[in-house]
């Protein structure tokens, strides 16, 4: 081989190769990243394009992209000698394939998003509960509440003392950390 046929086989590769390269470069920062604590939370979401429901030009589609795009390239021109145009046909079929395929894992993934249990006072109005630490007459102290089968601590006040391990009901919510008991 001569230094032109490698000079021109390398320039007609350098774009598969810089779109493999840098795509696989970046999905691997991305996965080291997520497993470190530091990737993709969810925030950025708006700042990507939307069309409909569908999120497109994320960071992990860019970067699915780029490595589909170049990986295939290198395979369809090396391997399998096809063309340079169904080269780049099927480089980019691949590359939107991928882009494709992982907006609907992100958004499968994003279904199985829970948003917790979400605690509300008003929830515990009328509610049966045992007083954790020992009220005393105009003063506060903390009850224990089951409510969604979930138990929570929640500070009480009472007009009479209650000491610990005493069943009470919470009649009137004070304000959004503290509710009124009475015992039972």
């Amino acid at each position: 081989m001569t230094f032109e046929s490698i000079a021109n086989s390398l320039s007609s590769d350098s774009v598969f190769w810089f779109s493999a390269l840098a795509g696989t470069g970046l999905s691997a920062i991305q996965l080291l990243l997520n497993l470190l604590g530091g990737g993709f939370d969810g925030a950025e979401a708006s700042e990507d394009f939307e069309l409909g429901k569908f999120k497109w030009l994320s960071k992990q589609a860019i970067t699915g992209f780029l490595m589909m795009f170049g990986w295939v390239g290198l395979t369809c021109k090396k391997e399998l000698l096809f063309s340079l145009p169904l080269t780049i046909l099927c480089a980019l079929a691949a590359g939107c394939l991928s882009v494709f395929i992982l907006g609907y894992i992100f958004q499968f993934a994003k279904k199985l998003r829970s948003p917790g249990s979400v605690f509300c006072v008003e929830d515990a109005i009328g509610k049966d509960a045992t007083v954790y630490q020992r009220i005393s007459k105009g003063g506060s102290g903390k009850i224990t509440v089951l409510l969604h089968n979930i138990s929570y601590e929640i500070e009480a006040i009472s007009t009479e003392e209650i000491p610990s391990f005493t069943q009470v009901q919470i009649v009137q919510k004070i304000d959004d950390k503290i509710v009124l008991v009475i015992p039972k």
